[in-house]
């Protein structure tokens, strides 16, 4: 493993680079290979590890009480799996973290994670800056799973892409990564698309979306 890539995990800056031998020391670790597939955790697992991914590239998904999976996130190294239910009360894995491209994770013991926290304010800092954002961007999602129509899910997937002055908005997903996001069929998702464009709330070009009525988009929300 290259030292280097785990510095570049938002956990891990900020530790001066003459101590970062010292600092990996403290750790009770491991450093583990997933295939294409693989999956590193389940939802409804306990989280005993911290879990960094130092490459490649994990879905984090979610099935509901219907059994339908929800894809919560795509995260690249160098991230955090989620760190938050390492200390939690219930610290049962939320989601299903499935490696989408080969991938190297760094896998800490709860304990060692603790005495670092100790022994370096700046790994405590990242940590609880870590988590803080985290839940910003999950109060996000649980924001946009509250609308209970797809048209409601895409209409404020594309407002909260775009800046108040931005008309051109790049999905970043193909329609079919869209509908995973989603938890919806490509067809439905493309159906609802190309209606908000016959209404004239957006014109669609691939990935590339034009918000030609952002009022209409806002009252369809209500």
């Amino acid at each position: 493993m290259d030292i280097a890539q785990l510095f570049e995990c938002p956990l891990c800056m900020g530790i001066p680079e003459r101590e970062r031998e010292q600092f990996m020391e403290g750790f009770d670790y491991s450093v583990k290979s997933y295939m294409k597939g693989d999956v590193v955790f389940r939802q409804g697992d306990v989280c005993r590890f911290l879990y960094i991914l130092l490459e490649g590239e994990v879905e984090a998904e979610m099935t509901d009480d219907s059994g339908a999976m929800l894809r919560i996130e795509t995260i690249r190294a160098s991230r955090a799996l989620a760190p938050a239910f390492l200390f939690a009360e219930d610290n049962h894995f939320p989601v299903t973290a499935t490696v989408s491209e080969k991938a190297d994770v760094f896998i800490a013991t709860k304990e060692s994670v603790f005495r670092q926290m100790g022994r370096y304010e700046s790994f405590l800092r990242n940590f609880l800056s870590v988590n803080a954002n985290r839940t910003t961007f999950l109060t996000g999602r649980l924001q946009f799973l509250s609308f209970k129509t797809i048209r409601g899910k895409l209409i404020h997937y594309i407002l909260e892409l775009a800046s108040p002055d931005k008309k051109k908005v790049l999905l970043g997903k193909s329609q079919q990564e869209l509908a995973e996001f989603f938890g919806v069929t490509r067809p439905a998702l493309a159906k609802v698309l190309y209606e908000l464009a016959d209404e004239g709330m957006i014109s669609v070009n691939r990935q590339e979306i034009i918000i030609l009525d952002r009022e209409k988009m806002r009252r369809a929300l209500n």
